[in-house]
């Protein structure tokens, strides 16, 4: 395979760089390491606070025979966690996910994302570098100039929902034939991906995974229910789901200490286990309010909100006031021209949820700021 930069019209070689800066470089160096088995340390190095922190960790803690990666995860809802993942997690990883895309066919794949995660490396890199097929970077795409990548026939697309719902909104008078989306696990609204895949013709596969547990399952479209992996068993605890892999890390680095990795693992995301193999995601612990007995995920007041004319983008948090008599209390952080009232908030919501009561404050005129992939990590 080699790698593409679309920014300089040519190829770059695969080889190490002690500080790679761009996407290409730092694609080419992981890829180095993954194929002569060298121990490579990853994270967001454009993150001031997650770099000083990892500046702060003794040397020896960073170390771990016979691993791969030691990934970061961006500590935006607490203190970062170290990942420790093997070349086996990686190779398992990607032939996991190439079985889900039998009886197509691709030439090269293209990939909006950086290269300073488990997503951008092992889906972005390691999957194109097993199928032995090019890799097409740019610095930064536009959503114009992903369209014109992805019209070209058999491309796999690597991307955020960011850029299904950009392109949803441009609505392009094209068609992507035999081109593929990949999406991140930041939510992707099934409408939204039911409406691409209408315009455009090409279907969007939504992963679900984490750092610690590598890829847990994927659902298509405007699927509701996701599908684990042959090699990944899930099942609930409490609610919460656990899984069951090769894939799953052995250690990680917790508050500066090293730990063994348990099976099965638990995370913190609410399910609805339908078998050993298929579940629906009712949201995450740190996003489900209850209100008046029922839970209530704040993705999807977020995505209904989202659908206001006027309004960008909508992050919702949960405050759990211990004086109030009742229910929990949701700030509602608003990205957009429009100043949204009480008034709208409360006609969306009955319409979604129906007549129930939802304690809320809204703040207009913020920003929302995002990861990399696309999740919303905070405003300013």
């Amino acid at each position: 395979m080699k790698i593409y930069d679309i920014d300089k019209r040519s190829y770059v070689d695969i080889v190490k760089y002690d500080d790679p800066e761009t996407k290409a470089e730092q694609l080419a160096d992981a890829l180095y390491c993954y194929e002569h088995n060298i121990f490579k340390v990853v994270y967001d190095r454009s993150q001031p606070a997650l770099k000083k922190y990892i500046a702060s960790l003794d040397d020896t803690l960073l170390q771990e025979e016979k691993m791969q990666w030691l990934f970061f995860t961006s500590g935006t809802t607490g203190t970062p966690t170290g990942v420790y993942k093997t070349k086996e997690n990686s190779r398992q990883q990607a032939q996991a996910l190439i079985e889900t895309l039998k009886g197509m066919k691709f030439n090269r794949v293209v990939t909006t994302v950086p290269f300073v995660h488990i997503y951008g490396i092992d889906i972005g890199g390691v999957v194109p570098f097993e199928l032995d097929i090019d890799v097409w970077v740019k610095e930064n795409f536009l959503p114009e100039e992903l369209a014109v990548e992805a019209e070209k026939e058999h491309t796999l697309v690597v991307t955020t929902p960011l850029f299904i719902k950009a392109l949803n909104r441009i609505k392009k008078d094209v068609k992507f034939t035999n081109t593929l989306f990949l999406t991140s696990t930041a939510p992707l609204p099934a409408e939204e991906a039911k409406v691409f895949k209408e315009h455009y013709g090409a279907s969007v596969v939504q992963m679900f995974a984490s750092t610690e547990t590598g890829l847990i399952a994927y659902k298509r479209d405007d699927e509701t229910i996701l599908n684990a992996y042959n090699i990944v068993q899930v099942s609930e605890n409490n609610d919460r789901l656990c899984i069951s892999s090769p894939l799953v890390a052995k250690k990680v680095i917790n508050n500066g200490i090293k730990e063994d990795v348990v099976l099965p693992f638990q995370t913190e995301d609410i399910v609805e286990i339908i078998n050993d193999k298929q579940f629906r995601l009712l949201g995450r612990s740190s996003n489900l309010a209850k209100i008046s007995g029922k839970r209530i995920s704040t993705i999807q007041i977020e995505s209904l909100l989202e659908q206001i004319e006027g309004i960008d983008a909508v992050l919702i948090r949960i405050r759990r006031d211990d004086k109030a008599l009742k229910d929990e209390i949701l700030d509602i952080y608003v990205e957009g021209n429009l100043l949204l009232d009480g008034k709208t908030v409360r006609a969306y919501l009955k319409k979604e949820l129906g007549a129930i009561h939802i304690p809320f404050k809204i703040h207009n005129e913020k920003k929302i700021l995002r990861s990399s992939v696309g999740k919303k990590i905070g405003f300013e």
